[in-house]
């Protein structure tokens, strides 16, 4: 009997390794089942395609609910090349319409965005937008190349607002408002006939806005709008934060609106940085609010369209 327990404890070894890899398969397949169940049932565990896939003509739905307000998104830059692809592969996604509105190919000093010229840049781009895409939108938002803009969060703040009313939106920053100015740092979002009436009253009428080649683009949309009868909103959360911040997440000392709508400042490794957090990453053990509405990403062909501003007429 002596010779035979060696043998009865190396069988007992093989059958306890086989056991043990048995648990291990059937773990891991279990855990494939459970990912992919997730898959089919959470639309918000899988946001988007491969960023290859990113000129696909199919349209990827979002967690949040299909939005009737159709806005047109201008990206303003001095160089289109730099910021475009990776606006379009992130936030960008999310706007009915992308429109660049630049200077391609010309990266010359006397080109570049300066606050001194920038009042005859908007007005530029504002009356290309309304002759090509007025009929088509409800509001127009108008951002530089270095923010980042969380459109759920615009379309439900601009859900309490008609595009038929004439108001526009911007940072209040307290020091601006308090003079009258609304700024466009982090963007100006304007309705629909906010933009009728910049156009047809204000725009070429010396006795409302200035016509001059040069002025700070703040101070001199926020005095147009308001002699053509435009109102300027408050943006500000319940709490009196900014909801349009102009500086990224980072620098805003923890004064950030639970339901802020763009980030100025903000640079390419920002924007994919905001996109997975925002979109994708899930912590666990905690649930998120029930989704409110649900945006379409409206993939866009590349190039997408560019407008060159010495050609806007």
């Amino acid at each position: 009997m002596k010779i035979f327990r060696p043998q009865h404890k190396v069988n007992n070894n093989w059958e306890l390794l086989l056991m043990l890899l048995f648990g291990l398969i059937c773990g891991a397949c279990l855990s494939t089942l459970l990912q992919r169940a997730r898959k089919s049932t959470d639309p918000s565990y899988s946001q988007y395609a491969a960023p290859e896939d990113f000129t696909s003509s199919q349209s990827v739905s979002t967690s949040i609910s299909n939005a009737t307000t159709r806005i047109l998104c201008m990206i303003v830059s001095s160089s289109l090349q730099s910021r475009a692809l990776h606006i379009e592969r992130t936030w960008g996604r999310r706007c009915h319409k992308l429109l660049f509105m630049g200077n391609p190919g010309d990266n010359s000093a006397k080109l570049r965005e300066r606050h001194t010229n920038s009042w005859t840049k908007t007005r530029a781009h504002l009356q290309h937008v309304y002759q090509h895409y007025y009929d088509d939108y409800d509001w127009f938002l108008k951002v530089p190349d270095d923010t980042y803009v969380i459109m759920e969060n615009l379309q439900h703040f601009l859900a309490g607002h008609s595009p038929e009313s004439p108001i526009y939106f911007g940072s209040n920053d307290w020091e601006q408002s308090k003079q009258g100015f609304v700024s466009g740092a982090a963007g100006y979002v304007f309705s629909k006939a906010a933009l009728h009436r910049f156009i047809n009253l204000g725009h070429g009428n010396g006795n409302l806005c200035s016509n001059r080649s040069y002025g700070i683009d703040h101070v001199e949309l926020s005095r147009c709008l308001r002699n053509a009868g435009v109102i300027a909103g408050d943006s500000r959360d319940e709490d009196g934060l900014l909801r349009f911040l102009p500086v990224p997440p980072y620098k805003s000392h923890g004064l950030l609106s639970s339901s802020a709508i763009s980030f100025h400042y903000s640079n390419v490794d920002d924007f994919y940085m905001l996109d997975y957090v925002i979109y994708q990453l899930h912590p666990f053990g905690l649930s998120r609010d029930p989704p409110q509405h649900q945006l379409k990403v409206i993939p866009q062909k590349w190039p997408i369209e560019l407008a060159n501003i010495s050609q806007l007429h």
